[in-house]
């Protein structure tokens, strides 16, 4: 009997907490309290669960800065004391390629945009902002909108670009016809806000129509004790193209806010 019952009793919490019409949140984070509003904690400090078997994986790593935090959404299921939350994300290749060479008798930056399947292009606005390594790692930028030639190619003279000796990488917004969006950095260097290389001076960008997408399918399992919850393990399934997104991190359990 003394098994049995503290199964029972976990039986019952389980029915009681997810017996309700409300969300159910279950928070692990001391900061405000504790008056540490700018201290930087990166794992996920809360996770609700709603009543239409979705839920919310919540991280704030400055509490205090709202454009920090970061929210994961998905479904649940409830098998036993044993909690599944199942979330999913997209890969995509890379959608630009460059080719770089150099012409030291032109002063200023040749930049000629095609597609990889040769198709016309129409949209002649672009978007460019010019990045700067200011050192001690930081950067700036200027933006500008530009109008590209009849033959889709931008010329910007170098006089035309402050501190170009600072100048770490080009970044372009684009539109293709079909509304998709091409957002990328033209960068010499690994980091696009830290100029190692000089950026060479002529630029042929290849704007892929189609990039390979690939979805990732993530399965995070906890088990529910009394009103607390713990995470067990979290998989996801292996990609044919890299995969660069942070991995959740969480902490050793979650207690159920106080209503």
């Amino acid at each position: 009997m003394k098994t049995i019952l503290p199964i029972i009793l976990s039986i019952l919490i389980g029915q009681s907490v997810f017996g309700q019409k409300t969300p159910i949140s279950f928070v692990n984070d001391s900061r405000i309290e504790n008056n540490q509003g700018w201290t930087i904690d990166n794992k996920i400090s809360e996770i609700t669960l709603k009543t239409n078997n979705e839920f919310e994986f919540w991280s704030r790593p400055v509490i205090n800065s709202c454009l920090t935090w970061r929210e994961y959404n998905g479904t649940w299921e409830k098998k036993n004391d044993t909690i599944i939350f199942y979330d999913q994300y997209e890969l995509k290749a890379s959608d630009s390629k460059f080719r770089f060479s150099s012409n030291e008798q032109n002063e200023f930056y040749y930049l000629k945009f095609k597609t990889d399947k040769d198709s016309d292009l129409t949209n002649k606005n672009i978007n460019i902002a010019f990045v700067f390594d200011l050192g001690s790692e930081e950067w700036d930028f200027e933006e500008r909108e530009m109008t590209l030639e009849d033959d889709f190619s931008l010329k910007i003279p170098f006089e035309n670009i402050p501190n170009i000796d600072k100048l770490a990488s080009i970044r372009f917004l684009y539109y293709l016809e079909n509304g998709e969006k091409r957002f990328e950095f033209i960068s010499a260097d690994e980091t696009v806000t830290i100029k190692e290389k000089v950026l060479p001076n002529w630029i042929e960008v290849t704007l892929i129509e189609q990039p390979e997408k690939e979805i990732v399918k993530r399965i995070t399992k906890a088990i529910l004790i009394d009103n607390k919850i713990r995470i067990i393990s979290s998989k996801k399934n292996n990609t044919n193209l890299a995969d660069e997104t942070p991995e959740l991190i969480f902490k050793e359990f979650y207690e159920k806010e106080s209503e």
